[in-house]
């Protein structure tokens, strides 16, 4: 079934070639190195492996990881999350095939259920040639733990140490590891974004006084080089890597500041999209310049991002006043091309192999063609319970999924 919705403001992008060059982003090859995985762009660049929908994939294992949205980190057979249990919060390696705990480390801070479950909500990233796992609490506190064992490498807070404002809901935006710097998000006055080097912690600069949101940021490519977005509470906002200097500003107003999905880059252009009935819409960059090209109420999404297969857009509608749909727009123009009912309020969703792997919030996993043709569903099965928050991770043929609630299980895909 094929609805069209209102278009707050309507055109055609002429999307342009992207700029050639080598991705400031870590490798993208193999494994899901953090939130969105290793490109944040919730693509997967593996082999799905499974055919047969007919039946349930397998089980491998589950386990109690702590209360939290945080996402999955996986990398050569280990993976990495974080939750909160007892009052404080717990970073778990975990062997990916057998499901065995190979270190955990905790240090104290509140839940805080803050309107949902609580707990930490920002994904880690993970370094592999450095052996570095960041891991960033909503309070603040930034962590760099070695990845062979949990031990700090060095820490330091957004608020207490780099002058930030905790937004309301709590940091949620991961760090993002490019070119040699880790960017985050303070959201301070003279340190809305900052950037660290990743070895030390040491400030490399601060720029901007504009609010923290909820999105994590970005690399993209451009002339002589490449930025990074920030989907912050005032809109998106450009800045140079070498010193934080603002490329551009386009401003994005969404209701209690809840700019909190991935924005999504292709071909000088950003799709964004928040929640509260707001929409998404397309944003054209050209040099310091954007301008806002279309506007849909198709796009209606509280977190969860929207991932993009060459000319359409897959992603999961719903907010705390809208159901979920799983929908397909072109890029260029915003038209829906067609929508399925998910179940529940919000939900996530992946591409692998030319498939997309959708979970919704009430822990079912389905599996359809990422075709915009129409909706062919492949197989669904239930994963964990619900709620469910976090995106999805997929790597070395098998599928993690977790739960508000802590409930974390691997699903043999191979």
């Amino acid at each position: 079934m094929v609805s069209c919705s209102r278009k707050l403001k309507s055109g055609t992008a002429e999307l342009e070639r992207d700029p050639e060059g080598e991705s400031p982003m870590a490798q993208v090859e193999q494994g899901w190195l953090g939130h969105l995985g290793s490109a944040r762009d919730g693509r997967s660049r593996e082999p799905l492996g499974k055919a047969d929908w007919s039946s349930e994939p397998a089980r491998l294992w589950a386990a109690q990881v702590g209360t939290g949205v945080s996402g999955i980190v996986v990398h050569d057979g280990r993976l990495y999350t974080s939750g909160n249990s007892n009052a404080s919060d717990v970073v778990a390696c975990i062997d990916a095939v057998s499901g065995q705990e190979l270190w955990s480390v905790s240090y104290p801070c509140p839940l805080d259920d803050r309107q949902f479950q609580g707990g930490p909500a920002a994904t880690p990233t993970l370094a592999p040639a450095a052996g570095s796992l960041f891991v960033l609490s909503h309070q603040g506190e930034l962590r760099c733990l070695d990845a062979a064992d949990g031990s700090v490498r060095w820490k330091t807070h957004l608020v207490d140490d780099l002058g930030g404002k905790r937004p309301k809901w709590g940091y949620a935006g991961a760090p993002l590891l490019a070119g040699g710097l880790l960017v985050v998000e303070p959201g301070g006055n003279g340190c809305s974004a900052a950037a660290l080097d990743p070895a030390t912690g040491d400030v490399r600069w601060k720029a901007g006084s504009d609010a923290a949101a909820y999105a994590a940021p970005v690399a993209y490519p451009r002339e002589g080089g490449w930025g990074v977005a920030f989907f912050n509470a005032a809109g998106l906002v450009g800045r140079d890597p070498a010193d934080g200097s603002e490329l551009f500003r386009q401003k994005w107003e969404t209701s209690y500041d809840v700019n909190a999905a991935t924005p999504v880059y292709h071909g000088g252009h950003f799709f964004v999209c928040s929640g509260y009935g707001k929409g998404g819409g397309l944003i054209s960059i050209t040099g310091g310049a954007a301008e806002l090209v279309y506007e849909t109420r198709d796009a209606v999404a509280q977190f969860q991002s929207a991932v993009r297969v060459e000319d359409h857009l897959f992603l999961i509608t719903g907010d705390n006043n809208s159901k979920s749909r799983l929908n397909c727009l072109r890029f260029d123009n915003g038209e829906l091309q067609w929508t399925e009912a998910v179940g529940g309020n919000r939900g996530n969703v992946i591409v692998v192999d030319g498939h997309l792997i959708a979970v919704s919030e009430r822990g079912e996993v389905i599996v359809c063609k990422a075709d915009p043709g129409g909706y062919e569903e492949l197989g669904r099965f239930q994963a964990v319970g619900q709620p469910v928050w976090a995106p999805p991770a997929f790597a070395g043929g098998m599928l993690f999924v977790r739960s508000n609630k802590g409930e974390l299980a691997a699903w043999d895909l191979r």
